[in-house]
């Protein structure tokens, strides 16, 4: 995996927070971009893998309109089955099924940088 300018896509429906990921994100040097919900991330993932930019990894929230988090996993590990997903949710119910499913790793929120880091360097 590269280091620096990876592509992060950050899915989640709170802005605030999106907007603290992508702060901590770039200043670490990642390129970051965001969906505000499942059917959002799943229709940007698929137009960058199409063009051939794949992301290098998504944070993905479960719990969010439209689409809820694990659906949207099913459908990008679909189309891109070496597809890198961390789950990113304070719905510690659904950890195993994320892992089962096909997620890196799942961070527990509210987690530090340092963890969030780790989790993208892993």
């Amino acid at each position: 995996m590269r280091e620096g300018r990876m592509r992060i896509l950050i899915v989640d429906d709170e802005s605030e927070l999106i907007k603290l990921y992508r702060d901590i994100l770039t200043k670490f040097g990642y390129s970051v971009d965001f969906a505000l919900n499942g059917e959002e991330a799943v229709k940007s993932y698929e137009k960058a893998y199409n063009k051939g930019e794949r992301f290098d990894c998504v944070i993905m929230d479960y719990r969010m309109p439209t689409k809820d988090g694990l659906e949207a996993m099913r459908e990008i590990l679909k189309l891109d089955k070496i597809g890198r997903i961390i789950f990113a949710s304070a719905d510690d119910s659904i950890e195993k099924e994320a892992l089962k499913l096909g997620a890196k790793a799942f961070l527990k929120k509210p987690f530090g940088i340092d963890t969030l880091i780790g989790a993208l360097r892993a």
